[in-house]
């Protein structure tokens, strides 16, 4: 695995909340899911309701857009894929924790949940090695001057 490969697994395993977008009715939307990230089989998890909009989006169109940002560490991720609906117990058992909990009655062995798995075929990052005070500090530096902002490195991933 390449070194942009490796970091971008890297940026996506600290993140805490994922925007998912799927097709409706021809118009994308958008919902913030907790991601369960997996570097080994490089795939990304969710969990939600059976009955949800989003199941009932997917079994139209597979197409699936995630949306990752950490604005405290000024680092972002965009992935393309499909998304594969699962209600395996096993794997349901598997990401079961405290998230869940707090959403889903019935733990993990009954609650009416599906497993969104995703499996990205494209991906792009935009990751910062500058705090905050260091990136206001290098937008108002372009702003004054004819060359662009440094915004850190900037790579479009092939999965």
């Amino acid at each position: 695995m390449s070194d942009t490969h490796t970091r971008f697994w890297e940026i996506l395993s600290d993140m805490q909340v994922c925007m998912v977008t799927t097709e409706d009715a021809g118009l994308l939307r958008g919902r913030p899911m907790a991601p369960f990230i997996d570097t080994n089989t490089r795939t990304i998890h969710f969990v939600t309701d059976s009955e949800s909009a989003k199941i009932y989006e997917m079994n139209k169109d597979a197409d699936i857009a995630l949306g990752f940002a950490d604005t405290s560490k000024m680092v972002f991720a965009s992935v393309s894929g499909k998304g594969i609906i699962s209600r395996d117990r096993d794997l349901i058992r598997k990401l079961w924790g405290p998230y869940c909990d707090v959403f889903f009655d019935g733990g993990a062995e009954n609650a009416d949940v599906a497993v969104i798995r995703v499996a990205p075929t494209q991906a792009e990052y935009w990751d910062n090695d500058k705090g905050k005070v260091a990136m206001a500090a290098e937008m108002t530096r372009a702003y004054f001057t004819d060359g662009g902002p440094d915004l850190g490195e900037n790579a479009k991933l092939d999965l």
